[in-house]
Parts: structure tokens; C-alpha cells; sequence
């Protein structure tokens, strides 16, 4: 298990991490004007900026488990490079890659939402009948969710209890019994007939560029939660988002997220409207397993003990919520 976050903060990592920034920018005619600078460190990533003569370029380095980002953006900037932050290079072997300036963030606001899930529906299906582009991508599809998350309701009762993943028995035991209404759900979006496509899975105004032109979409550059999935479990995160709740609450109803389903569902017209609102409560609880999924993907690599985070990650509450 690694300490991530410590390895991110000493001098052979930032010393390594320069010498490459530095043949990067000197390959594109560019050099920094000073050292790199700490933006973030958490035990999923960590961003530093890079100070430039005209501007500043961004180093991440994600997580183990999802240092996959990188060499997604890239494919991603070659299938709809409108709708990404295009990285200037990336280097797999150790999970980095170099960003420039995107602009702005998304504004946060009922525009700012609308704008940005409409974007992401369309980022989807331009991503429709790609997967071999996009082999990088983790996948966690309807067809496989239920069985997925029967292995790890199992898995994480047998961690100890003072493991922040471990699942109380008897919570455990709900969780079992609940399994059949999940797959049925589950049924219900293989029966859909919306293809698989990239499940941003994190889609909110932080993660996002705003465009200088209204009539360009908005552009993503922070996908390491992503998935190939079931298109429809973006709205786990984006509508509880906008209704500024928390991830574990409850599928929010609100003005702004029934227009909120109304703009995203626009864009899969194979799907009636009588037909939405059960399609949404589906993909909620695939996206809560989802969710579940990317923590599991984050804590495996790192030692738990070193999280560097007040609270722990509770990957058992987005089991709970799939399974509710």
C-alpha cells in the first residue's frame, strides 16, 4: 500500500515531476517562469501549477486506480475535443499528465447546471459505438452492476470494523436481501435501449471550463470517476448537485432537477416521456454503486492510515444508497 499524498509532497517527486514538465514545455517552444506550486494534494490526485511567460499549465498526477484520466482526456480530445480540456501530453507510466488553462469554471448557477448537463449528454453520445477508443475506461454496466455489487457487500463485511470500508453484518444482511430489487432495476435499464457510452460520473461546474463562445459546449477536464456505463447514472451526482444536497441524501425533486432531467433527457429521444422518471430512479441507483465502485478503485492502492482527510470515505453508504 502507498502513501500517496506523502509521496506527492517530497523533493524526489517534485524534482522528477519538474524534469518532465521541462521537456514537455521545451518540446512545444514554452518554459516555466518559475517552480511548480502546490494546488491540491488529496489521496486521489494531486495538481500543481505550473507558472508560464504567458499563463499558467496545471501537473496532475492521479491516484493508482485512476491514473487511467490522463490517456482518457487524450482519446477524448481526439474523438470531441470541444467538449475536453485536452492535455499537452501525458505520461502513463507514471499517471501524470500536463494541462493547460481551460479558463474559467462552469458558473454556478440554474444557467450554469442546465448548460453543463446538456454538454454532457451530448459529450455521450458522441461517445456512442466507441469503446475500442476508449479501452482505458473502467467499465460497470447495468448487466453487470448486481453481481459487482454482491461481491462487494461480501468483501467489505469480511474488512475489520476499524476499517472505514467495513460493513456492519446486519447492515450487510439488508443489503443481501435487497439485492433483487436492484437487479431488477438494473433490467430495466438494459431494457432501455440507450447504448453504453462514457458516465462522466462527476459532472459538476467545478470539473468544467465554461466557454468564450455561447455556441461552443463547456469542457471537462477533471473524468478519473468516469466509467463506461449506462449513460443515464450521470444524474447521481449532477442532480443532487444542483439541488445542493449531499451525495448520500435521497434522488432530489425540485424545480430545477425535473428541468434539469427534462435537458438531459432531450438529447436520448429513443426514450419516451412517460417512461423517464423510472429510467432516472435506475440510473440513480447505478450511479450510487458507481460511486461506491470509484472509492473502492481509489482506497485499494493506498494505505488507509494515511488518507491525510478528517473523515474517512465511507464506500458502505453508496452501497446502502444503491441498495435503499
Amino acid at each position: 500500500m502507498q502513501d500517496v499524498v506523502a509521496t506527492w509532497r517530497s523533493a524526489p517527486f517534485r524534482a522528477r515531476a519538474t524534469a518532465w514538465v521541462d521537456e514537455v514545455l521545451a518540446a512545444r517552444g514554452e518554459r516555466r517562469t518559475g517552480p511548480l506550486t502546490e494546488v491540491k494534494v488529496r489521496f486521489w490526485a494531486a495538481v500543481h501549477a505550473v507558472p508560464l511567460r504567458d499563463g499558467t499549465a496545471y501537473l496532475k498526477a492521479g491516484n493508482p486506480g485512476q491514473a487511467f484520466e490522463g490517456e482518457l482526456l487524450l482519446a477524448l480530445g481526439r474523438l470531441a475535443p470541444e467538449h475536453v480540456v485536452v492535455p499537452w501530453a501525458v505520461l502513463p507510466s507514471e499517471g501524470w499528465w500536463l494541462l493547460p488553462d481551460g479558463g474559467p469554471p462552469v458558473e454556478r448557477s440554474e444557467a450554469g447546471w442546465l448548460r453543463l448537463v446538456g454538454d454532457a449528454a451530448d459529450l455521450q453520445r458522441r461517445c456512442e459505438g466507441s469503446r475500442d477508443r476508449l479501452g482505458m475506461l473502467p467499465a460497470l454496466e447495468a448487466a453487470g452492476a448486481t453481481d459487482w455489487l454482491a461481491g462487494t457487500v461480501e468483501g467489505l463485511t469480511a474488512r475489520p470494523g476499524t476499517d472505514a470500508r467495513h460493513l456492519d453484518p446486519a447492515v450487510a444482511a439488508g443489503a443481501r436481501s435487497a439485492l433483487p430489487r436492484f437487479r431488477r432495476a438494473m433490467e430495466r435499464l438494459d431494457a432501455s435501449g440507450v447504448p453504453g457510452t462514457l458516465q462522466p460520473n462527476d459532472v459538476h461546474p467545478g470539473n468544467a471550463c465554461a466557454p468564450q463562445d455561447p455556441d461552443r459546449p463547456c469542457r471537462a477536464f477533471d473524468l478519473g470517476d468516469a466509467f463506461w456505463s449506462h449513460p443515464w447514472a450521470v444524474l447521481h451526482r449532477a442532480l443532487r448537485g444542483a439541488a445542493a444536497v449531499p451525495l448520500e441524501a435521497p434522488l432530489p425533486d425540485t424545480t430545477l432537477t425535473r428541468r434539469l432531467v427534462d435537458a438531459y433527457a432531450e438529447r436520448w429521444p429513443e426514450v419516451a416521456r412517460r417512461d423517464r422518471l423510472a429510467l432516472v430512479e435506475a440510473a440513480d441507483r447505478l450511479g450510487a454503486a458507481q460511486r461506491a465502485a470509484s472509492w473502492v478503485r481509489l482506497l485499494d492502492p493506498v494505505d488507509p492510515a494515511r488518507l491525510d482527510l478528517p473523515t474517512p470515505p465511507r464506500v458502505a453508504d453508496f452501497v446502502a444508497q444503491a441498495l435503499a
